[in-house]
């Protein structure tokens, strides 16, 4: 565990040395001392910034029900928010109560002691309450570490009005009838043009929303039936470089080098690309439905397409949130990370952020509710359906960051026209050297 722990950068520590050394001049015991004296507990909770508004309503509907409670949001931009999380607890700070979690990063945060085990504090009922996948991928060792505030799903959007000009008739958005992979190959050829004459397409026939990024692309190896890492988290060496991954990825690159009915543009380009004309089909999450439609654009939705003869594998997974193991104030916090992912406070998280619900009982009123029912508000459906059936978590590993970073550059490097095999032997090999230093904390 201090190996681990040690491996935390001072400098980057003492950027946040007040933060980190807890309520200056306070141990815990003057803290609740200090609660009690007031009749008012203060807990903090870190959150991503781009929640600020949604969060702030939970908050505030919170405190009216909980008046002996306040929250004191905190706020960090989604690229510092793991950095600052890693140097707070790693220094045991107290000044910190709620956390959020990217679900990968629940394996790897028990593992260093820095998140109390919420069944005692919330129920252990409550691990029924929400879809499997999300269940499983926030607990460690049959406990449950840290709590969803939603999940999340892929649908395959395009553009009508590219399709009616091509004379192409619409993907299905019924389960029964969805796009094989090689399926999209195919109809993507007919939709890419090159409509100035200079011999490259302008007008693509597919893009990813997540280019490059592991979230997405591993239900490529997975609908092969790929297994992208060892049981207990730290071996990739034939796992993130098996042949069924390679071919995976072989696909994947002949979208954009043999193919060229993909663009090779960065993530924050592919929602643009759609909605500006030059991409007909896009495989997104349902967070990008507000830009979408908000573009004004004719377009339809289809679900995750899969290879033929392999299995229906679609992305899930989204942020959680825990407890701090170095919190005094456990109790309040648990009534706030209750009510956020599984009371009043998950239906206002939901209908403010439009964030697809991991808890069963939204999943239900989605289903149930006649709105859902008729275009565009049955995407939802579609997602819901998706999350409960199909749902791949990403692999549960102590070093999930080091895992992500370095298939990440493999992924773009393929993008690119590296060969895929040497570029998956490579990062496993990396990887593998990386995930050694936890060899000896998991069982």
């Amino acid at each position: 565990m201090k190996k681990i722990q040690a491996g935390v950068v001072c400098s980057l520590a003492l950027l946040l040395s007040a933060g980190c050394s807890g309520t200056p001049g306070k141990d815990s015991q003057s803290v609740q001392q200090e609660a009690s004296s007031s009749g008012t507990t203060e807990i903090s909770y870190l959150a991503n910034s781009i929640w600020e508004k949604p969060i702030k309503k939970v908050i505030e509907e919170f405190e009216k029900e909980n008046p002996n409670i306040k929250v004191n949001l905190q706020l960090s931009p989604s690229t510092k928010l793991t950095e600052t999380i890693e140097i707070k607890l790693a220094s045991k700070a107290q000044d910190l109560d709620v956390i959020s979690v990217d679900v990968p990063l629940t394996m790897g945060y028990s593992l260093k002691g820095y998140l109390e085990p919420l069944d005692a504090l919330i129920g252990a009922d409550a691990k029924q309450k929400w879809i499997a996948s999300a269940t499983e991928a926030g607990s460690y060792q049959g406990q449950l570490m840290a709590a969803p505030m939603n999940t999340s799903s892929v649908v395959l959007f395009y553009n009508k009005d590219l399709f009616q000009k091509a004379g192409i008739a619409f993907p299905s958005d019924q389960l029964e009838y969805r796009m094989t992979w090689e399926n999209v190959v195919e109809v993507a050829r007919k939709l890419s043009k090159d409509t100035n004459g200079d011999n490259q397409n302008d007008v693509y026939g597919f893009s990813f929303d997540q280019v490059g990024k592991a979230y997405q692309l591993i239900s490529l190896g997975q609908s092969k039936n790929a297994k992208v890492l060892s049981d207990n988290g730290l071996t990739a060496t034939g796992y993130t470089n098996s042949p069924e991954m390679v071919s995976a990825f072989q696909f994947y690159s002949d979208l954009f080098n043999k193919e060229k009915i993909s663009p090779k543009i960065k993530r924050e380009e592919a929602l643009d690309y759609f909605i500006s004309g030059k991409v007909a089909m896009f495989l997104a999450s349902t967070q990008n439905m507000p830009r979408i439609k908000d573009a004004g654009m004719n377009y339809g939705i289809a679900p995750h397409p899969y290879f033929a003869g392999g299995k229906i594998a679609t992305p899930t997974g989204s942020w959680h949130v825990g407890i701090s193991k170095y919190s005094t104030k456990k109790e309040a916090a648990a009534k706030f990370v209750k009510y956020l992912t599984l009371g009043k406070g998950s239906q206002i998280w939901f209908d403010e952020n439009g964030a697809l619900p991991a808890s069963l009982e939204l999943l239900d009123q989605i289903d149930k509710d006649p709105k859902y029912k008729d275009f565009p508000n049955s995407i939802m459906k579609l997602a819901a359906g998706e999350a409960r059936e199909t749902a791949a978590a990403r692999p549960k590993t102590p070093g999930y960051l080091e895992w992500e970073n370095n298939v990440n550059k493999a992924f773009e490097d393929i993008k690119n026209g590296s060969d895929p095999k040497k570029a998956l032997d490579d990062a496993a090999t990396l990887i593998d050297s990386q995930l050694k230093k936890y060899q000896s904390v998991v069982k």
